[in-house]
């Protein structure tokens, strides 16, 4: 049951990973989600009139610090847990611990950032969210084969390494 749990909240996480990254269209480069030129890019895309802009940037404002502090809540339980995995990784205990740390906080960003996209989808017509969805998807898909290719690269490693 913990290991179901564990591989739950490794997945959990991954997922929030990925979908943040989708939905802000960050390129990974590490900048904030509402700071990020992707979710600028993405937003240039959908053409907004001056008061869809006005309204968005008021969300994204509004929102800022609440997302910069949740970033901060994952990534320091996430480098606590590698400083965990680095020094105990046989700790289960530690381990399970740290993971359902990174989880929790997990969660609490993935409801802050649904939030905000249904903030910002009332304020964008089904058009632009249709567009909105089509560049995220694009995004997505770039990024999974980005990690397929690393994926490959790691199998070609083990084969030839195992040979």
């Amino acid at each position: 049951m913990m290991r179901r749990q564990l591989i739950l909240a490794a997945a959990l996480c991954g997922l929030l990973l990925l979908g943040g990254t989708a939905w802000s269209g960050a390129t990974g480069g590490g900048a904030p989600a509402e700071e990020g030129p992707g979710l600028v890019r993405m937003l240039d895309a959908l053409n907004l009139s001056p008061a869809q802009k006005r309204d968005v940037a008021g969300i994204l404002k509004a929102n800022r610090e609440a997302m910069r502090a949740l970033r901060g809540t994952v990534k320091a339980a996430a480098q606590a847990l590698g400083a965990t995995m680095a020094k105990t990784p046989g700790d289960e205990a530690a381990v399970r611990a740290g993971a359902r740390t990174v989880a929790e906080a997990a969660i609490e960003l993935a409801v802050m950032r649904g939030r905000v996209k249904a903030a910002v989808d009332a304020v964008l017509t089904p058009e632009q969210r249709a567009k909105r969805d089509t560049l995220r998807e694009a995004l997505r898909e770039k990024i999974e084969a980005r990690r397929l290719e690393r994926q490959e690269q790691l199998d070609a490693w083990i084969v030839g390494n195992l040979s």
